[in-house]
């Protein structure tokens, strides 16, 4: 099973497509060490499979969660559910919302500028060119001071125009990476919460680790398969694997699934 289609809005050199990931295995999951551009690219280039005529390092920000939110909905489900402290009592409480419905917000916001082949173009003539996430971190691999400035300059944008092309590629090409509005259940405070896509849906695998660990003990008690054998499984196949088997006691003879040695 494969997520849902994800049209590919901003990629240079090549038509706009739909492109689908794989469900992750145990190897993908446990092959997330972070929760940074680079290890969002190194997920999505396993995920693809190489099934997609692109790696994931030619893949804009914008693109990139795209494909992060889809595999969201095929993991868990459209609605992100965090739980945030109050700045004011200092209770905590729940952020809700439908991953579906920000991405609408944003790519339904009014703007000048359109985008097209990995640019951005405004009616009056100026464009300028959207990052890769080759681009991204190549920016930097010296650090974090001076990394916008050494990005701008790789895509060819100058220093002058660096606040103007941030704006322009926000409402071109949003990611999810805002501010959202939070009300305290307990004092009704407003306040702003941050949200960044890439570090949640990251975050939420590395997270996941103990119950995938605890998958992998349920089934090679139950069925004996090889670590490699379980590690292969695509993820909705383990966990429905791993139902079954956790109320049960291990297994006499082995039993064989059908996947690698």
């Amino acid at each position: 099973m494969r997520t849902e289609p994800v049209t590919l809005r901003h990629v240079g050199s090549r038509p706009a497509g739909l492109v689908t990931l794989s469900d992750p295995t145990g190897r993908d999951e446990l092959g997330v060490d972070g929760v940074d551009t680079r290890s969002a690219v190194a997920l999505l280039d396993r995920l693809l499979g190489g099934r997609a005529p692109l790696e994931a390092g030619v893949l804009t920000a914008a693109d990139r969660d795209a494909l992060l939110a889809a595999l969201h909905r095929h993991c868990w489900s459209d609605r992100i559910v965090s739980t945030l402290t109050c700045v004011s009592c200092g209770e905590p409480f729940d952020l809700s919302f439908e991953l579906s419905a920000v991405q609408r917000h944003l790519s339904g916001a009014a703007t000048d500028w359109r985008a097209h082949a990995g640019v951005i173009t405004h009616p009056d003539g100026r464009s300028i060119p959207l990052p890769t996430a080759h681009d991204e971190l190549e920016s930097v691999s010296e650090g974090a001071p001076g990394a916008a400035e050494r990005l701008a300059a790789r895509v060819g944008i100058s220093a002058d125009a660096l606040v103007e092309a941030a704006e322009a590629l926000e409402a071109a090409a949003p990611i999810l990476d805002l501010d959202l509005d939070a009300e305290c259940a307990d004092c009704g405070r407003h306040q702003l919460a941050h949200f960044d896509l890439q570090s949640y849906v990251l975050q939420r695998l590395l997270d996941e680790r103990e119950t995938l660990l605890a998958d992998i003990h349920a089934l090679a008690a139950r069925y004996g398969w090889s670590l490699g054998e379980i590690l292969d499984l695509p993820r909705q196949t383990r966990q429905s694997f791993a139902k079954m088997a956790s109320g049960a006691s291990p297994a006499g003879p082995r039993t064989r699934h059908g996947g690698g040695a």
